[in-house]
């Protein structure tokens, strides 16, 4: 009986042992740090949705970590299996435990990090629409907020200016960034933009900075394709804004006409009564008629010192322009030009 009684004892010991082992050898390596890095962050860049199941492997070979092992075995005993680590950008620190970089891998599976591009584009609903590709927000909210007047103070822009706030570039942001966030990164890298430097630079031209991307505004939409002539375009439109001179910029025209893409225009064209319309108002209109290229806002920041202004198309598909610095100089191009359009038969 005694013996049938230790046989028990050692199978059963046996038994506890075999089950137990995998929980031990988690217990005295779940907190050892297997992360291989030179530096204290390490990024890691998924370019579609990783399964954790798959995740040490992919760690291995990404030479991002020692061995699989450990971290393998605390997905299993966590239950995170089937989880997914959703395509991304993520940030790791060297300093993390296994059992800790399982843990905020899981936590962060929802909020990995993506480029958010801002484009610079003809209008403020193009902008909202592309974002709205990336992350998940309501267009029509996102717009609406633009023409909030309370909320377009609190930023301190009026709804007809507010949508200067907006530097087109590429951020990093996690992909479940909301409204609020959205407008959030607009102030900061609004208030990141526009430093010390620059804001002297407009004062010495005697603008706001909302003026200033206005006036950009018009630069761009009068030259799209030569960006090389932008400077020598903001000195013609400073020159005619310090001399009180009517801007009389085209694109502002075709934008109170709500036609972008007309070729040429007409004295019809040139009677739309709007604030947008430069050749019947002074100075600048109320607000951009573009979202521009932060390189636009410099080019004007840092504009071409001269005496032109006038300016005209090429008579050619140069895209460049012909600049002058009297009316008979200008009509001279504008003749040349007008004539040329003709012989093209472009409308």
């Amino acid at each position: 009986m005694k013996k049938l009684i230790y046989l028990f004892l050692i199978v059963s010991v046996g038994l506890m042992g075999y089950y137990s082992s995998p929980l031990i050898y988690l217990y005295l390596n779940k907190d050892k740090k297997e992360i291989i890095s030179n530096s204290e962050k390490v990024n890691l860049n998924l370019n579609e949705n990783l399964l954790f199941n798959d995740l040490g492997n992919f760690l291995i070979e990404n030479k991002i970590l020692m061995n699989s092992k450990t971290i393998n075995s605390l997905i299993e005993y966590k239950g995170y299996s089937n989880e997914y680590l959703n395509k991304g950008k993520y940030t790791i620190n060297r300093n993390w435990s296994t059992n800790k970089l399982v843990n905020q891998l899981y936590i962060m599976r929802n909020q990995n990090i993506i480029d958010l591009y801002v484009p610079s584009a003809r209008n403020l609903k193009t902008v909202i629409r592309k974002i709205a590709t990336q992350i998940a927000i309501d267009t029509s909210a996102i717009y609406n907020k633009f023409r909030d007047e309370n909320l377009a103070r609190n930023y301190g822009f009026s709804t007809l200016n507010f949508s200067t706030i907006i530097i087109p570039n590429t951020y990093e942001v996690y992909s479940n960034l909301n409204a609020k966030g959205l407008f959030k990164l607009f102030r900061n890298e609004y208030k990141k933009f526009w430093n010390s430097n620059r804001i002297k630079k407009a004062n010495i031209i005697g603008l706001s900075q909302s003026e200033v991307t206005i006036l950009a505004s018009i630069v761009q939409m009068e030259q799209q394709i030569k960006f090389d002539e932008h400077s020598k375009i903001a000195g013609l439109y400073i020159n005619r804004l310090q001399k009180g001179m009517k801007l009389q910029a085209d694109p502002t025209v075709k934008f109170a006409l709500k036609m972008p893409t007309l070729r040429r225009l007409y004295y019809k064209h040139l009677e739309v009564d709007s604030p947008y319309n430069t050749y019947k108002y002074k100075g600048l209109p109320p607000g951009p008629i573009c979202i521009v290229d932060p390189r636009v806002i410099d080019a004007v920041l840092n504009y071409s010192k001269h005496d032109y202004i006038f300016m005209c198309a090429k008579p050619s598909y140069s895209g460049y322009h012909n600049f002058s610095s009297t009316n008979v100089e200008h009509e001279k191009y504008k003749k040349m030009y007008i004539s040329w359009l003709s012989l093209e038969k472009i409308n």
